[in-house]
């Protein structure tokens, strides 16, 4: 994430310590973990979400820096040096998307949303808050209270938008012909409730979910039934 993979080759360790004995490669990499940390916000807004030492976590890393009395950059090279034996030594998250950004965009009839996330398991660690709560935020949040786009729209740049622009032709609308994959959720209760450090929460008020015209969610609870299946342009 701020280390440049070129300084990462073979053991970390060691390699580091390498090119901070040797006056050029030094700078570089002070000048490349410099650029990191400025293109994501600077080290304010990079969070550490876990280490072996736990009273890391849940500081960023220009707090951390203050109380163990070292330079942001320090402090990198010291997580990568002192932490987990994997590249970085620890787990970060950026936090230097802007609201002003994200509204603005959403403001925009072509911006489809996706929510970035996969197939995760309740125990997997350090998984992003958008797993579960992407579209109940943007309808509760952007749409319902802060009024960034109606609640058409919220549904519209959701479904119908990304299935044309996927060219699945076949879905994203309710019509007769279509695939029925139908979410119905609750006005008065949908709402993320997910965070970065309790991600594993489900989102509140989706009552029904059908993929392919099967119940996948019913009344609010998981039918463990899979009737999906790859699907393709056409």
């Amino acid at each position: 994430m701020l280390i440049p993979d070129w300084a990462l080759r073979g053991n970390f360790t060691e390699e580091l310590k390498a090119i901070l004995a040797d006056p050029g490669k030094s700078k570089a990499l002070t000048g490349d973990i410099r650029h990191a940390l400025n293109w994501r916000g600077g080290p304010e807004n990079i969070v550490v979400m876990d280490y072996p030492d736990k009273s890391y976590v849940g500081k960023n890393l220009a707090q951390l820096a203050k109380e163990l009395n070292l330079s942001d950059i320090d402090l990198i090279l010291k997580l990568q040096m002192e932490g987990y034996k994997r590249r970085g030594g620890a787990s970060l998250r950026g936090f230097s998307m802007s609201e002003v950004d994200i509204e603005a965009f959403y403001r925009q009839p072509w911006c489809a949303t996706s929510s970035d996330a996969n197939i995760t398991l309740t125990g997997d660690p350090s998984v992003h808050a958008r797993f579960y709560g992407t579209f109940p935020r943007k309808i509760r949040h952007y749409a319902l209270e802060r009024h960034v786009l109606s609640l058409e729209e919220a549904v519209r740049t959701s479904t119908s938008l990304p299935a044309l622009i996927l060219g699945l032709r076949d879905r994203g609308l309710l019509r007769e012909g279509f695939a029925a994959d139908i979410v119905v959720f609750d006005l008065e209760t949908i709402r993320d409730k997910a965070t970065f450090f309790e991600p594993h929460q489900f989102s509140e008020g989706i009552e029904y979910v059908m993929v392919n015209g099967t119940f996948v969610v019913d009344k609010g609870q998981l039918t463990w039934k899979r009737p999906g299946s790859v699907i393709t342009r056409k």
